[in-house]
């Protein structure tokens, strides 16, 4: 069972995109706390955000050919979505690991 401090920690760092720390919050929070958990959420949030970044530069420039604008909003999509999914199930008390980027962190 997970405590309420460990839930809006995560919570803090899946969501640290929405206050403009996509980076930044994942990396105070891992730094900051010593639960093997919360760390592992922000290592999620943190390789999701950056995998996020790159992403997104890459399909930027690609948009100038009309090749990257497809793939841009669906970066977009999966970076709103995915992270909500993640506090939804880190609020039951599941260890939610991102699709993609999951497997490279664990």
């Amino acid at each position: 069972m997970l405590t309420t401090e460990q839930k809006l920690l995560c919570g803090i760092a899946h969501l640290g995109w929405m206050v403009g720390f996509p980076v930044l919050a994942p990396i105070v929070i891992m730094l900051l706390t010593g639960d093997i958990f919360i760390r592992n959420q922000a290592k999620e949030a943190l390789i999701f955000q950056i995998g996020m970044i790159v992403l997104g530069a890459i399909f930027g420039v690609l948009s100038f050919v009309l090749i990257g604008i497809p793939f841009l909003i669906l970066i977009w999509g999966a970076g709103l979505i995915f992270p909500i999914i993640a506090v939804i199930r880190i609020c039951d008390g599941i260890d939610y690991s991102y699709p993609i980027t999951g497997k490279f962190v664990r």
